[in-house]
C-alpha cells in the first residue's frame, strides 16, 4: 500500500486535559517509583487499619490495583489512514482486517462504520467497539489502543 499512510496512535482523552511537562521516559520512571514505594506503603497502611485481617486480603487487592496502569492500553485511542485515492475504497480492506481480528460490522451509516467483537469475553468489551469515520481521502479509526495497534500492524502489511 504505497499510497496509504498511517498516523501515530494517540490516546483520546475524555474530559479536561491537564498538560504534563514530563517526557514519556520520566513518566514511566515516576510511575515505577510510585508503584515500588506506594504499593507497599498502601498495604502497610491497610494492615495498620485492621491488623487482624489476613495478609492475603490486603496484598492481593493492592497488587491488582497496581496492575491497573498496565491495562491502560484498553483506553480509547485513534489513528488516521490517509490515502491518495477515495478512502471509501479502503473499507473493504478494513472489513477483512477486522474480520481476522474477530470483529463484525454492526452499524453502517453514511460516512461511518462501527465494528463490534463477535464473542464478548468480558462485560467491559461492550466499550471495545471500533468506529471508522470515512472522509474524502482519510479514515479516522477510534477504539481501544491495544486493538488499534494490532489493526494498524495488520493494515500496513
Amino acid at each position: 500500500m504505497k499510497s496509504v499512510t498511517f498516523s501515530e496512535i494517540e490516546r483520546v482523552r475524555k474530559g479536561p486535559h491537564r498538560p504534563t511537562s514530563l517526557a514519556p521516559a520520566q513518566r514511566r520512571a515516576v510511575l515505577l517509583l510510585s508503584m515500588v514505594l506506594g504499593l507497599p506503603a498502601l498495604a502497610f497502611a491497610f494492615h495498620l487499619v485492621d491488623p487482624t485481617a489476613p495478609l492475603g486480603y490486603i496484598v492481593v487487592p493492592v497488587l491488582l490495583g497496581g496492575v491497573l496502569p498496565a491495562i491502560a492500553r484498553t483506553l480509547p485511542g485513534r489513528f488516521e489512514v490517509t490515502t491518495r485515492f477515495a478512502a471509501c475504497h479502503l473499507v473493504g480492506t478494513l472489513d477483512d482486517a477486522m474480520e481476522q481480528l474477530g470483529y463484525a460490522p454492526v452499524d453502517r451509516g453514511p460516512g461511518t462504520v462501527r465494528y463490534r467483537m463477535r464473542a464478548a469475553r468480558w462485560p467491559a468489551w461492550k466499550n471495545a467497539d471500533i468506529t471508522v469515520t470515512v472522509r474524502d481521502h482519510m479514515l479516522e479509526v477510534t477504539g481501544p489502543v491495544r486493538t488499534l495497534h494490532v489493526l494498524r500492524r495488520q493494515l500496513s502489511c
